[in-house]
């Protein structure tokens, strides 16, 4: 399973890192795409990082499923790239899995992706969400989607699409390996 994390300045580094560490735990393969002209890519609190390559390069069709980490400036980088929306919006017409926590999936919402799922998003980001049902569960999954609140779901968030896209039993596996909580 390929997955394209997008990742743009401003990122909430603890919904990309344990999205990113758990998923390769899980034998994903992982490749973090820079929405910008440059590979640096920094978080929101200081953390930068070597993205794999630029979106703009990309095939993205190579890829089974996106994910969008969280994170204010993050988020609005994000919604406001057009090469973005156009993932997710691909991504949904091909029936692939799109993955988003905290702000991002207000992202999702502006692709149009939403109208017809049930979701979630960070506290207060609502207003900005057209979906179906919005829900305050910390995770929610409809169908190939999987949204969450925040930077304290991130393990949760990254459990939900281990288990989605490898099975509940390697789910398990890798939760007794990081002394996760049941």
């Amino acid at each position: 399973m390929n997955i394209l994390f997008l990742m743009a300045d401003g990122f909430e580094e603890t919904e990309f890192v344990t999205p990113f560490d758990y998923l390769q735990r899980a034998g994903m393969e992982v490749y973090m795409a820079s929405i910008s002209d440059s590979t640096a890519v920094q978080g929101g609190h200081g953390l930068v990082i070597e993205a794999d390559g630029l979106l703009c390069d990309l095939n993205v069709d190579a890829f089974d499923a996106v994910l969008l980490p969280g994170g204010g400036v993050g988020v609005q980088n994000l919604g406001a790239s057009q090469a973005v929306l156009d993932v997710v919006k691909g991504f949904d017409d091909a029936g692939k899995f799109v993955f988003a926590i905290c702000a991002a999936p207000t992202v999702l919402s502006k692709a149009g992706v939403l109208l017809n799922r049930r979701a979630t998003c960070y506290p207060g980001c609502e207003t900005n969400m057209n979906c179906k049902e919005f829900s305050t569960d910390r995770v929610v999954v409809d169908g190939k989607f999987v949204t969450s609140r925040g930077a304290g779901t991130a393990e949760e968030f990254s459990f939900a699409i281990i288990e989605i896209l490898g099975g509940a039993e390697l789910k398990e596996k890798i939760r007794a390996q990081v002394v996760a909580r049941l």
